[in-house]
């Protein structure tokens, strides 16, 4: 015993003289989060020798630099080498620094979505923050030098946004495995059940628990109750789902079903709450920031949320939904993600935009690439897990992933090795047991491309 806390001792100085001297940490992960533009391949439109290569920024050593001929309109890129949601890059400037210079992202290194622009330089050390946007390829154009002599860069580092742990992954199985999950609907004060009740069939927890802020007295109550299990199922290892199954901002909370959640607004209400400053569009917000507490609690504990307020948005029955075109129910969800994210800070949230199978017109709803993180599509007809729909939930998502959001009948283990980009497949609470045997339960959830919690990675 002596022995182990006399090299304990020695152990804990010795590494301390290491972190001060900054050897004990690897240079590419000092700062918060992990730099993925470290030793990354880089593309650079210059060079002003081969002194100064473009390998240089992205080395991690403050003593070595990329520079650029001495010329305007240069850039250097960073090909991250697979698909991230990034939110900031750090630029360390050398003397010769840009006095307008913007930062792009792409998915292709061809097509470019300029993310913040300067266009008054100073240099030095810059961290810069923007919406969080997926992208493989990342981009510093540089428009004007501050020196006669080219650009040149010590550092370029390259930051996700909080809480990509989990959209990263799903973009790393996209193709090749599935989440299994289940929504875990009333009550809120037992917001586990169908989750224990599929773990007693299988021996095995869903991958992802899903869970509804509701509407009714007894579940607006509970509703703590209901994000504290959020926050349990996060510790526990699985992934989180959340959604609004609430009424429209023209009735208070509590409310019902039949003329609440299933309740139309008329045009005039609509323009109210979609535009800005409207009676109706100040409700919404009013709600937004009850339940804002909600997530906030979570982003404040580490848990990352997948976030589908509006679901199915061609299912005209809710008061949401239904809508087509730009300031149709898209308008709504933009409105509540920008509200949620710039104005309330929470960058905790992955943004799933679902559709289901009643109508393929899904591009009338499309709130905009920007918006969303994830497609989903609700999967209720008879004719189930058909190759049309999934193909044309390629052609929506693009590079991005896509996901079963809801069934009654389960998939099977081959049909979803036949349509591998399903990232995730949740089941709709009770309806899994009313719709699949126990042994086709069994034989989805055991499947060697289906993921249950235990095989998750570490996510936080």
């Amino acid at each position: 015993m002596k022995r182990k806390v006399t090299y304990r001792i020695f152990s804990v100085l010795l590494s301390f003289v290491l972190l001060v001297s900054g050897l004990l940490i690897p240079k590419e992960t000092r700062a918060a989060g992990e730099n993925l533009a470290y030793q990354k391949t880089v593309i650079v439109s210059s060079t002003e020798s081969s002194s100064y290569p473009g390998s240089y920024a992205v080395d991690a050593n403050g003593n070595t630099r990329w520079s650029s001929a001495y010329a305007d309109n240069q850039y250097i890129i960073v090909d991250l080498g697979k698909n991230y949601t990034v939110s900031s890059v750090r630029l360390a400037w050398e003397s010769a620094y840009a006095s307008q210079f913007q930062i792009q992202t792409s998915l292709d290194n061809s097509a470019w979505t300029t993310v913040y622009s300067n266009y008054n330089g100073t240099g030095g050390s810059n961290s810069i923050s923007f919406s969080a946007t997926t992208a493989r390829y990342v981009k510093v154009y540089l428009i004007k030098r501050a020196t006669s002599y080219g650009f040149s860069l010590y550092e370029f580092e390259i930051y996700s946004a909080a809480g990509t742990g989990v959209l990263d992954y799903l973009y790393s199985i996209s193709g090749s495995k599935t989440v299994i999950g289940i929504h875990n609907r009333e009550p809120n004060s037992d917001p586990d059940v169908q989750t224990e009740k599929a773990y007693s069939i299988t021996g095995q927890y869903p991958g992802l628990w899903s869970g509804d802020f509701l509407f009714s007295s007894d579940d607006v109550a509970n509703r703590w109750t209901m994000i504290y299990e959020c926050k349990k199922q996060w510790d526990k290892g699985s992934m989180v789902q959340l959604m609004m199954h609430v009424v429209p901002p023209t009735q208070s909370e509590p409310g019902s079903w039949d003329g609440g959640v299933v309740s139309t607004l008329n045009d005039s209400q609509w323009s109210s709450l979609i535009t800005d400053g409207g009676t109706l569009n100040k409700a919404w917000k009013t709600r937004l920031d009850q339940y804002a507490v909600y997530l906030q609690y979570l982003k404040d504990n580490g848990v990352t949320v997948l976030f589908r307020p509006f679901h199915e948005m061609n299912q005209s029955i809710f008061w949401w939904a239904g809508r087509t075109g730009s300031n149709g129910t898209a308008a709504l969800y933009r409105l509540t993600r920008d509200y949620l994210q710039n104005v309330k800070g929470l960058t905790n949230l992955i943004w799933v935009w679902d559709m289901q199978d009643l109508d393929y017109n899904w591009s009338t709803y499309n709130p905009g690439s920007a918006y969303w993180d994830i497609f989903a599509l609700d999967i209720y007809n008879s004719d189930g897990f058909t190759d049309y729909k999934y193909n044309q939930a390629l052609n929506i998502a693009g590079s991005k992933p896509i996901a079963i959001g809801e069934c009654a009948k389960l998939p099977t283990a081959s049909k979803l090795l036949s349509q591998p980009r399903w990232v995730f497949c949740m089941s709709w609470a009770e309806l899994t047991f009313s719709n699949n045997s126990n042994s086709e339960i069994q034989n989805l959830y055991w499947a060697s491309n289906v993921i249950v919690q235990n095989e998750l990675p570490d996510l936080k």
